[in-house]
């Protein structure tokens, strides 16, 4: 049974005298729950995919990629770039366990090699995108699946385990170095966001696939316009005036601008959701000035269709950079989100890769200023929390679109242990409302929980309901909703 929430207007028919309100995670408070520890991960480590979770073994999975500093004669076999394995029963606390898949060339303090006993996946390199659990996918061969970037192009890959893979010959999509991929598995599609070059910049695209064997062709779905233009401007100039904030290597006025560095995407309660992370240039790098200082910034957007997308709340920061602080932060350079958030304990979880610089001077990078850059991050909001009709010390309400009554009860999320929630159900021809469901009738909520049934004198049950369709108006007085639906009436 589908929730109602307040990201945008399609649900709703009039709102009367209520705030609509953004909210952000709350950042974790250790900050990284994944950080840079190994020899061959030791510079950095990046994710762009949710850690999957597995039902079977009652475990996270995570696949990152690192970045590491050779510090032998020789640099290590297979480069200073790996896919590595993590696994988690909690999604915090994370293990990274010896696979015995790959011989590390590299050696420890005392000149011995340290040969397999390392967390390292030799098939899964280049596999940012990935992995997803597949449990409707009959093959158990196929169990897991992901997109590795392969020079332009983004190449589907399967597993049985998450720990060998194999590529899926012809299944690719064409693409840049940043993209994404998600599972909407109520409607048994996959989705991918390639990385393209659109007006303002980069840009993204979408393709998708029933079958994760046939993509469809990519079509442009997201890029920036002249209003990010200006946002950017207001939020490098904010960068640049806070000593709070960490200091750009580079500024060079004339080039500021702003494109779309990552846009994930996911779906939510019968709307996809995605959290653009926007991309504001300071200044190029010398010498060759292929790439540019920056900072980002992170947006909320909706969609019904996956090709119209609505900016929520006038484009305000769903997610920003932290103050350099102590130092032990590390998202204070940029921040790279992930395809969508974990359900844990009554919250969403948001993972991210938090990375302490977007360029490094050439005295730190003299210094071995690249080792511990990145990390994978964690934030937490609650249950439909993204945004909220917030009312004050006077009255207000909301009323929704005409919806069909398929449940026994009007269950909400809802804010209101400082104040009221009350409930009217109405006769869409009408504008009337039902008998035994008049406001009048309807007993207050006065409680923050994220599923309550609200009800009347007469009872909760809407079974003498159930098939008409009626509008839900939702009075409130210093309180704050996030959602509304139909559902049963015991505790989902």
């Amino acid at each position: 049974m589908t929730r109602r929430l307040f990201i945008d207007d399609g649900d709703v028919d009039r709102i009367d005298n209520l705030a609509r309100v953004l909210h952000q995670p709350a950042k974790y408070h250790g900050n990284a729950i994944v950080r840079p520890d190994r020899r061959w991960d030791n510079c950095a480590i990046q994710i762009r995919t949710t850690p999957a979770w597995d039902p079977e073994a009652r475990r996270f999975h995570m696949i990152y990629q690192s970045a590491a500093e050779a510090l032998d004669a020789e640099p290590p076999e297979d480069g200073r770039s790996f896919a590595c394995y993590a696994a988690s029963e909690d999604g915090v606390n994370w293990e990274k366990p010896d696979l015995g898949l790959f011989e590390y060339a590299g050696r420890d303090w005392a000149g011995r090699p340290l040969g397999t006993a390392n967390n390292i996946l030799p098939t899964a390199k280049g596999m940012l995108q990935g992995p997803i659990y597949d449990g409707a996918d009959p093959d158990p061969e196929r169990r897991f699946k992901g997109m590795r970037n392969d020079a332009r192009s983004l190449q589907a890959a399967v597993s049985a385990d998450c720990l060998t893979w194999r590529d899926l010959e012809g299944a690719a999509v064409p693409s840049f170095d940043e993209a994404h991929l998600t599972h909407d598995a109520a409607r048994g599609l996959f989705i991918a966001t390639p990385k393209r070059h659109g007006p303002y910049g980069r840009s993204f695209a979408l393709s998708t696939s029933r079958d994760f064997d046939t993509w469809t062709e990519p079509e442009l779905i997201f890029h920036a316009d002249q209003q990010d233009q200006e946002n950017g401007f207001r939020r490098v100039r904010r960068f640049l005036d806070d000593p709070a904030y960490l200091a750009p290597v580079f500024n060079r006025p004339e080039e500021w601008r702003t494109d779309v560095y990552n846009f994930p995407l996911f779906p939510y309660e019968g709307l996809y959701l995605a959290l653009p992370v926007m991309h504001h240039w300071i200044g190029k790098h010398p010498p060759g000035y292929e790439n540019v200082d920056s900072r980002k910034t992170v947006e909320l957007a909706s969609s019904r269709d996956l090709r119209r997308w609505d900016r929520v709340a006038g484009r305000a920061p769903f997610m920003e950079l932290s103050p350099v602080g102590d130092g032990s932060a590390y998202d204070t350079g940029q921040l790279v989100v992930t395809n969508g958030p974990v359900r844990r304990n009554d919250e969403l979880w948001f993972y991210y890769v938090g990375l302490r610089h977007r360029s490094l001077s050439f005295h730190d990078e003299a210094h071995r200023g690249s080792l511990d850059t990145s990390a994978v991050c964690l934030a937490r909001m609650r249950i439909d929390g993204f945004v909220g009709l917030r009312g004050g010390v006077e009255w207000g309400s909301v009323t929704s679109a005409p919806l069909e009554v398929d449940g026994q009860a009007l269950r909400v999320n809802a804010d209101a242990w400082r104040g009221r929630v009350q409930a009217e159900l109405l006769d869409p021809g009408t504008g009337e409302a039902i008998e035994g469901f008049a406001r009048q009738d309807s007993r207050p909520m006065m409680a923050d929980r994220i599923d309550e049934v609200l009800s009347w004198q007469g009872g909760s049950d809407l079974a003498a309901l159930r098939g008409r369709t009626v509008q839900v108006r939702l009075h409130l007085w210093q309180a704050e909703i996030y959602s509304f639906w139909f559902g049963d009436l015991a505790r989902e």
